[in-house]
């Protein structure tokens, strides 16, 4: 896939090197090292990603912009349970970003069923999009490689400003109450 190039006011340029991709706990360790502001949670060996910059959200009104899953728990379209070693990372982009890839959006109900678009999720190194969530411009990769690494570098830095100017907008209403 070529490497993608995006444009945002506020757009992060993330890196990735080879060893980055290896494994979940070292991909989530790339990406708090190359997404400045992030907060991770983490369960069941599960990320979850959160633009947080001043650590003051309050936890129960943060929405990931990127999550990292390994097993099966929340859906099995990925079939991450057939290895140990797998793991899925999911990013939401922004609609420009989605369509620069995929075209428009599925129009279904998404987190329902698994949506049909053309993709076998269970797909190694590959961009595509989310197995629910792609009505919400979702995107995801199985077990990233060398062949999906620029690509995810730059999608984490497009997710990444998406997270930005979300935060920016809600200034003031995700906050601990007296927080600023």
């Amino acid at each position: 896939m070529a490497r993608l190039r995006f444009e945002f006011t506020l757009f992060c340029v993330a890196t990735l090197n080879r060893a980055d991709t290896s494994s979940a706990p070292v991909l989530v360790s790339a990406i708090k090292r190359e997404l400045p502001g992030t907060v991770t949670t983490e369960g069941s060996g599960d990320s979850f990603v959160f633009y947080d910059p001043d650590g003051i959200t309050v936890p129960e009104r943060r929405f990931p912009f990127i999550t990292v899953v390994t097993g099966d728990r929340y859906d099995a379209a990925s079939r991450l349970d057939r290895d140990a070693a797998s793991f899925r990372v999911n990013l939401g982009v922004d609609r420009a970003t989605y369509e620069a890839l995929f075209g428009p959006a599925p129009r279904q109900a998404a987190g329902r069923e698994v949506i049909a678009t053309g993709f076998d999720y269970a797909s190694p190194d590959l961009v595509m999009p989310h197995p629910f969530y792609a009505p919400l411009h979702w995107v995801c990769v199985v077990n990233p490689g060398e062949r999906s690494r620029a690509s995810l570098a730059d999608l984490m830095g497009a997710a990444h400003a998406l997270a930005r100017a979300r935060y920016t907008l809600t200034d003031g209403l995700q906050r601990e109450p007296g927080s600023r």
